[in-house]
């Protein structure tokens, strides 16, 4: 409000001259012939006329919309605010000269809420062009608070006896407590209440949110493809949990990412790579294991790396990370396709985290039995021991593949819960982990 009064208010200045003139010089005169202060008179005059000017001269025009009253922030996030900092400073100087020139601390603290009260409700019902705002009742709250406080350990320190009174903290008891019920019912049946601050500043996080996933999203396409490589085409995409998936498009491949994780998910090079020859396993993982290290630390970790040829030695090899616990594989996967060249081309990623899973207590030879009974005339044949989701909760359960005698082929497969026994049906994976 402060902020917005200067920069907005060309008036400000002269109004402000002409209020603390017209406020000063009669209460100095008053002062003189009552034996009173002829300085904090004048001076309490003076901070009073900034306080009405600021918050009462009004601005360019109405907005036509009377009656109501932004809630403002949550009290935690106030004072990462200018101009509620401002607004806190603004009211110091009142509370504190009326400590001084009034000897009545408590009736001066209930006098700032009431102006403060005063002044937001007379913005809310008057169309002269300024908004009500809570934000502001707290923070001017808060600054009459800081110049009482002020103003009383002034004293005390001066007089070394405690400034307040019986006259003063029944005064101002009862002062604090009319002007506050009538202010509350004020609000109350005629103020309506509204989000507009809480709304802009979602607004401008949003906005400082999607420039940090812009620039994040145009670095990693550049370390992936090379510097320069331009983002034809992007997309932020909410998922259900909150979070974004982020995909770009550029002239030499895509790349799908996860967003406030900053994980990608996924990523191919169009085209094929040229030159190189045949790889040995060593470099093949050496080159996976750099590229798994950088954009994949905490889910490599303790993961072990398999790799095969797609068509031969001499052509591309995939290597694929799984992790194991207690003989259980974990739903973390990482898929990195190596070129010949030595380039990662391709990857796709699961970043789950491991679950909390129960102990097993279905073997293998258990579950070979326990399949075979459900598929007659076939052999069972347990494959792996996977951590998989049943009804919303991660369960180990045992991956059993069912071939025919004559064709020796998977012809289906079953999935036994390795806790239970039962056959159950596992969820497929989202995004959403």
């Amino acid at each position: 409000m402060i902020e917005a009064s200067v920069g907005a208010l060309p008036g400000l200045i002269p109004a402000f001259l002409i209020i603390a003139a017209i406020l000063g010089v009669p209460s100095a005169l008053m002062a003189k012939a009552k034996g009173g202060s002829v300085v904090l008179s004048p001076l309490f005059a003076v901070a009073l006329a900034g306080v009405l000017t600021v918050t009462l001269l009004p601005g360019g025009g109405g907005s036509g919309q009377v009656g109501i009253c932004d809630v403002g922030l949550p009290l935690q996030d106030l004072l990462s605010s200018e101009s509620a900092r401002l607004n806190v400073l603004l009211f110091i100087p009142a509370s504190f000269l009326a400590v001084l020139l009034f000897r009545r601390p408590i009736l001066a603290l209930s006098g700032s809420l009431i102006l403060t009260c005063g002044v937001e409700l007379i913005q809310a019902w008057a169309d002269i062009g300024r908004a009500c705002s809570y934000d502001d009742i707290k923070a001017n709250t808060l600054g009459g608070f800081l110049g009482v406080f002020f103003g009383t350990a002034f004293l005390w320190l001066r007089k070394r006896r405690s400034p307040f009174t019986r006259t003063d903290t029944l005064w101002g008891v009862c002062a604090g407590v009319v002007g506050s019920l009538i202010l509350a019912a004020s609000f109350a049946f005629a103020v309506e209440p509204v989000h507009s601050e809480e709304q802009s500043q979602h607004r401008r996080q949003a906005l400082q949110d999607d420039l940090a996933q812009d620039a994040w999203l145009q670095q990693t396409v550049g370390e992936l493809y090379g510097k320069g490589t331009i983002i034809t085409q992007s997309a932020s995409l909410k998922l259900k949990n909150g979070h974004r998936r982020l995909e770009a498009e550029t002239a030499k491949g895509d790349v799908v990412a996860r967003w406030p994780e900053r994980r990608l998910v996924r990523f191919a090079l169009k085209g094929s790579t040229s030159g190189g020859g045949a790889l040995t396993e060593a470099e093949i993982e050496s080159i996976g294991d750099r590229f798994a290290k950088k954009w994949f630390p905490d889910e490599v970790a303790g993961a072990k790396a398999t790799h095969r040829a797609v068509h031969g030695s001499h052509g591309p090899h995939v290597l694929v990370y799984r992790r194991y616990v207690d003989g259980v594989m974990m739903p973390m996967r990482l898929d990195l396709t190596v070129s010949p060249a030595g380039q990662i081309t391709a990857m796709s990623a699961n970043s789950t985290q491991d679950p909390k899973l129960p102990k097993v207590t279905v073997t293998r030879t258990g579950a070979k039995e326990l399949a075979g009974r459900t598929a007659e005339g076939a052999t069972a044949v347990p494959a792996n021991l996977l951590a998989q989701r049943v009804n919303h909760a991660w369960r180990p359960v045992w991956m059993v593949s069912i071939m025919r005698e004559a064709e020796q082929t998977p012809e289906s497969t079953i999935f036994i819960d390795a806790v239970t026994g039962k056959e159950v049906t596992p969820e497929p994976p989202t995004e959403d982990g």
